[in-house]
């Protein structure tokens, strides 16, 4: 909401919608009237009645208007074609299909909701006005609910009763004051399974129920779902300001929210604040299941003395208990924000009493573990938000007023010091005593936690990305994976061969197909299509497939670098051999001193490489393979496209873990450095000198799996055996040389090799943490000694330490999972880095 000069907010701006299906840009018309003639537009951009983004732009709104879907397909061209990945993954033959016409080509699934079972309920006080623009917009819901339910909290007049009757709807009068006393009333007097809550100064989008129907359809466990706030206007300085201080706003792609508890997790060590998740402006949950929580807690929201908070102590409980809670932004709908300026205070202020309500007051009676992780949270958050806001304005390095951070930090000092929770539980039990023959919700329900620690291994869910089977489980069929899992690890092939290996956090809920293709398109975006792709890539000669052959000049020499273990050598050899057979390269089997040799095996040779950092061949391009590692069909094809660019000199594959299903193997999986993700790069000289801090140069790859060109060779470091060749300390040296000379690197994600499964006791896996880390000192000393590269100190004496203390601590608190003895091992290998680049060095 800043102006194009980065230092000041618009006054204010016109609201639009961009269809991108018809094209258009449709304003939304003031709910009251502009104080100030707007000085741009705010643009909610939708595609196949999904809301994808949102656009700022500055100038006269009728003049962007005619424009503003163009820019808007533009700016968001991310956004619309991860939308459409996600169709193509739900529709019949979508990934093909996509992948021969263009994913414009694909059609937005069509679905049947059911509204059935959806009563619509509107809590209200006073605000005629107000109720009758938000009626009005319910009238227009498409499909429409089941019923709408007005809740009428205590009005003084009947001003309220008329405008619901005007509509002819029912109208429910509930005398006890406070929001959360109207929001049980509407759960006592609804009769569909499904209440979804909003207020009074909100116009609902047409589509609202349909999103609702559509999360809880898709999301069968969700016992609670929230959608989108956007502005209804920005008519006024107090409506921008507030919408740039966050909003209402969650963003644009579905959330998922839940806890393990019968692994052990404590929801208040995972999900102490929960405003992330939405707010009660657009909710829904099931009746029964929020009812058997005891609803909604009286003593919170506005009304009372805590002036909030009510929806997101639900959203806890909900949480606590073990159930799902969803964010779905195709739920959408507009809010009429504060308009002037005391206003906006005054909410800012109740954000404060309402969050620190929780934290200070219902917080506690959630026994001793869950209370601790609350106090513990409140301490940071007064630090993290409200220091650091005040700091940054008395360094003015904070753009918004100084008043909305203090009125906050008000109101959280006045629910602490004035223990407004207390007066407001006293406050609930004296109305309930002064309306005894109105119904009451059940007592509240808060669920304790225990501390466990669970090392179970996660389930194993595999997916095939280009067969039928693979794509049925994406579109329909039962959740996968064990429900009560903190993890799924999720197994991506393409055509029965791994590409990639990844973890979705499941929380306790199960993993339907609606969440897998939202993981899978967050977590690969375009390589869901094609292997290596990145967002927006150009067409050039890098999207080219086709044969190595064709790419470069078949002089090629492999050398499969021996691990020390047979059983190793003769797979590898297996493999490499038959695709070296496409381009006539000559494989050569390098062992180390004393290492295992695999048995005779046809048109390979046996070579143990000298300590000058290897023989010169007479072949063009050096491909060297770790003997631990089986590479994928079309491995070496992959592997030396990127080399048909000259200024190319060194190009790494992707390596993937072995994916074991032990408790120990996943943690070395999920510890293995060697992945460096699923999307294609370059890095030049630019990419290593701009870094700010020390160039990562762990996220290249590795010479485990690489392709490097003979005239590069010359700038490998000295080394004792071909096996120090693949390893970290080696290969970050050696990438270093090369940029630092101009060469560039490639990464070819698409060059797969995939780990073979190794014994997996907690011995051995300790030992690989340990080295692994070793090695990541090592390096980056070596930067620092051999190449005067001082950025790395950073790292090794700031952020090293402070990650591990965090894990630390985390591990402490039982929020991280991981075996207490895998960071002992990894600290100690930090500190043996250290010691062994002192030892070498000397």
């Amino acid at each position: 909401m800043l102006r194009p000069d980065g230092r000041t907010h618009y006054r204010a701006l016109a609201v639009a919608d961009v269809d991108l299906d018809r094209g258009t840009a449709s304003p939304r018309p003031p709910v009251i009237g502009p104080e100030h003639q707007p000085e741009g537009v705010h643009a909610l951009v939708w595609l196949h009645g999904h809301p994808i983004g949102e656009l700022t732009l500055p100038g006269d709104p009728q003049t962007l208007l005619p424009g503003l879907p163009g820019v808007a397909a533009r700016e968001l061209a991310t956004a619309v074609d991860a939308h459409l990945l996600r169709d193509a993954l739900a529709t019949c033959g979508g990934l093909e299909r996509a992948r021969s016409r263009g994913l414009h080509s694909i059609p937005h699934p069509r679905e049947t909701l059911d509204t059935s079972q959806i009563t619509v309920a509107v809590c209200t006080r006073d605000r005629p006005e107000d109720l009758r623009r938000c009626l009005a917009a319910i009238q227009l819901l498409e499909p429409a609910p089941a019923a709408v339910l007005v809740v009428d909290n205590g009005s003084a007049d009947d001003r309220t009763r008329r405008v619901v009757e005007a509509f002819g709807l029912s109208c429910v009068r509930e005398p006890r004051l406070g929001l959360d006393w109207a929001r049980n009333r509407a759960l006592l007097e609804a009769r569909t399974g499904i209440v979804a809550f909003t207020d009074d100064d909100v116009l609902v989008h047409p589509r609202w129920i349909a999103g609702i129907a559509r999360a809880f359809t898709e999301e069968p466990g969700a016992v609670g779902v929230t959608g989108l706030v956007a502005p209804a206007e920005l008519a006024t300085p107090a409506q921008v300001l507030f919408e740039a201080y966050g909003g209402f706003g969650r963003g644009y792609a579905r959330q998922w929210m839940s806890v393990a508890v019968e692994t052990g997790e404590v929801a208040a060590r995972v999900h102490p604040g929960t405003g992330g998740a939405g707010t009660g402006a657009n909710m829904a949950v099931r009746r029964e299941e929020t009812l058997a929580l005891g609803g909604f807690d009286p003593a919170l929201d506005v009304g009372t003395p805590t002036g909030g908070g009510g929806d997101l102590e639900m959203y806890f409980r909900v949480l606590a208990a073990g159930h799902l809670l969803v964010y779905e932004p195709s739920a959408a709908v507009y809010h009429v924000h504060r308009r002037t300026e005391s206003q906006l205070l005054r909410q800012m202020r109740g954000h404060g009493t309402g969050t620190y309500s929780i934290f200070a007051g219902a917080a506690l009676r959630y026994g001793k573990v869950q209370a601790g992780e609350f106090l513990a949270f409140a301490l940071w958050w007064a630090l993290h938000r409200h220091l650091r806001a005040h700091v940054g304005q008395l360094l003015r390095r904070r753009p918004l007023p100084w008043a909305l951070d203090r009125a906050e930090t008000r109101g959280m000092c006045a629910a602490v010091l004035g223990r407004y929770y207390t007066r407001a539980r006293r406050q609930a039990v004296q109305q309930q005593g002064e309306n005894p023959d109105e119904p009451r919700a059940p007592a509240l329900v808060r669920p304790r936690a225990r501390r466990t620690r669970d090392h179970t291994p996660d389930p194993v869910v595999t997916v095939d990305l280009a067969r039928d089977g693979g794509e049925s489980a994406l579109r329909q069929g039962s959740p996968v994976g064990d429900s009560r899992a903190r993890r799924v690890r999720l197994v991506v092939e393409r055509n029965g061969v791994a590409q990639a290996h990844l973890v979705v956090r499941t929380g306790g809920s199960p993993l339907t197909p609606s969440r897998l293709r939202w993981s899978l398109v967050q977590r690969l975006g375009p390589a869901v299509l094609e292997p290596g792709a990145v967002w927006q890539e150009p067409p050039g000669p890098r999207a080219r497939r086709g044969s190595g052959s064709d790419a470069v000049a078949p002089h090629v020499q492999i050398v499969v670098v021996s691990d020390g273990a047979e059983v190793h050598g003769r797979p590898a050899l297996d493999a490499v051999s038959a695709q070296s057979d496409l381009i006539g390269a000559s494989v050569t089997y390098g062992d180390s001193p004393g290492a295992a040799r695999p048995g005779e095996h046809g048109r390979v040779r046996r070579h143990t490489m000298a300590g000058d950092g290897g023989a010169q061949p007479a072949e063009e391009v050096l491909v060297l393979l770790r003997s631990d590692l089986l590479v994928a069909p079309g491995w070496l094809q992959e592997l030396l496209v990127p080399l048909a660019d000259p200024g190319v000199a060194v190009v790494t594959g992707r390596v993937l873990p072995a994916g074991q299903s032990g408790t120990y193997a996943q943690w070395r999986d999920y510890q293995d450095v060697l992945d460096r993700g699923p999307h294609r790069a370059v890095f030049d000289g630019d990419w290593l000198r701009s870094s700010r801090g020390p160039a990562r140069l762990w996220e290249i790859g590795t010479l485990a799996n690489a392709a490097v060109r003979c005239s590069a060779l010359s700038r490998l470091p000295s080394v004792a055996g071909p096996a120090a060749l693949t390893g970290a300390v080696v290969s970050e040296d050696f990438f270093y040389r090369v940029l630092h000379a101009g060469g560039r690197i490639a990464y070819a994600p698409a060059a797969v090799a995939r780990r073979v499964a190794a014994p997996a006791d907690r011995t051995s896996v300790r030992a690989e943490v340990a080295s692994a880390a070793t090695a990541h000192v090592a390096s980056l000393l070596n930067v620092v000694v051999e190449h005067r590269d001082l950025r790395g100190l950073v790292r090794l004496g700031v952020v090293l330490p402070r990650q591990r203390l965090r894990r630390i601590w985390h591990v402490l608190r039982g929020r991280d999972d991981i075996p207490a003895d895998l960071v002992v091992a990894d600290l100690a290998g930090l500190v043996r880095g250290l010691a062994w680049w002192r030892w070498r060095a000397g």
